[in-house]
């Protein structure tokens, strides 16, 4: 019996969509908050946005080997600006607002158009709901939730920054059903990729993982990444179908 939905943010709730152009032209703003902070980095926009990607890369790499996530105050301290000379101080202080910056800019997000209609249905029909990021901002998630007017519908909102582990590690799917108290089996994944979602849901024994692709599917998902999702759907509503929970189940 499946008692609980868990979704993915970006690429299953929201469509998300990033290029090298949308990024550069991020980089005034990361300049703004420097200068807000009398911190002068002198980089162009273009070297800039050089630091920050070689930065992110290799920050993907190592947590793409740990299944770990940093919280801000590391993030840029540790991997984005590791190589520079700035008051590190000073910098953990502005981890957030960077973060938040580089999630809120650097991306172009928008709610799916059947997501409300699909949250509203299962929360009717009495379904816990959650919902896991892997994010680098604390804040985004919430305020993106809060904006959209979905916000009321979860009760447990678990991202990657603020647990320190990400999927596809079962341990912040496990979390999840813990705060949700949910049996793992009991639970349903929905996500868009095969290497975070898929994977993870499946390790951490969830009853049902389903895919729904997007724009993200593509970057994040390799040629290695073959485990089937129990179900491929289309549109969000199909998660009721799927799940089949009767319109009189109770809360």
């Amino acid at each position: 019996m499946i008692r609980a939905v868990i979704f993915d943010l970006g690429g299953t709730l929201e469509d998300v969509y990033y290029d090298d152009t949308l990024r550069l032209n991020a980089m005034p703003g990361f300049q703004s908050i420097f200068a807000k902070h009398q911190l002068d980095l002198k980089l162009s926009p273009p070297e800039l946005y050089a630091v920050i990607q070689a930065g992110m890369n290799k920050y993907g790499r190592w947590r793409e080997e740990t299944e770990q996530e940093l919280p801000p105050e590391r993030l840029w301290t540790e991997f984005i600006f590791a190589d520079l000379t700035l008051p590190q101080a000073k910098l953990a202080a502005m981890g957030e607002e960077l973060s938040l910056h580089w999630d809120a800019h650097c991306s172009q997000r928008a709610l799916r158009p059947k997501a409300p209609t699909a949250l509203v249905t299962l929360h009717q029909r009495g379904l816990h709901l959650g919902l896991i990021s892997n994010i680098l901002s604390r804040e985004m998630v919430p305020l993106n939730l809060e904006a959209y007017g979905i916000a009321k519908y979860f009760q447990v909102v678990l991202t990657s920054c603020t647990f320190g582990w990400r999927k596809p590690s079962p341990k912040i799917f496990l979390e999840m059903a813990r705060r949700l108290d949910v049996a793992p089996a009991d639970c349903t994944y929905v996500g868009d990729t095969i290497s975070r979602d898929v994977i993870g849901a499946h390790r951490a024994g969830y009853g049902l993982a389903i895919q729904i692709k997007s724009f993200l599917t593509g970057q994040s998902d390799r040629a290695t990444d073959t485990e089937p999702p129990d179900a491929i759907i289309q549109d969000l509503n199909q998660v009721i179908d799927i799940i089949n929970v009767p319109e009189e189940q109770p809360s």
